[in-house]
């Protein structure tokens, strides 16, 4: 388990994710596939046995409220894809670390306030002295 940092550690390192994610480039989900496929026509060449089939043609898949969808990529917009979809993949990393540094923060935060609380907790109880409570006894009566 990593030992937590300090406050101020964690409230920096929140701000430094912040702003990189401010900085991040066009951002697109999914994965690049390659796909070979037969055409259908029984005198093209791709119809023979043996044969790959037309290609290679870069498909983007991405999911869009469950369901599979799938896009063709030009070859032009292919390194420009592959950034988007590399920096789609950096936003997801860094949200995932600002989450745990935020719930890091949070937790420090009640702790600090239960350290806070307990001195004020302990002179309260040291300023009444308890009285016993008396004894029931219960017959059943």
């Amino acid at each position: 388990m990593p030992v937590p940092l300090e406050e101020p550690a964690l409230a920096a390192r929140r701000q430094e994710l912040l702003a990189q994610i401010a900085q991040l480039g066009d951002r697109r989900p999914g994965s690049l596939v390659e796909r070979y496929r037969v055409c259908g026509r029984a005198s093209c060449w791709c119809a023979q046995p043996g044969a790959r089939g037309h290609g290679p043609q870069r498909i983007l898949t991405t999911k869009v409220q469950g369901k599979t969808r799938t896009r063709a990529i030009p070859p032009q917009a292919l390194a420009a894809t592959r950034a988007q979809i590399a920096e789609c993949q950096r936003l997801r990393a860094m949200v995932a670390e600002l989450i745990t540094v935020s719930e890091q923060l949070c937790d420090g935060r009640v702790q600090a306030q239960r350290r806070a609380a307990a001195p004020a907790a302990a002179q309260k109880l040291g300023a009444r002295p308890s009285s016993p409570r008396p004894s029931r006894n219960w017959t059943g009566s």
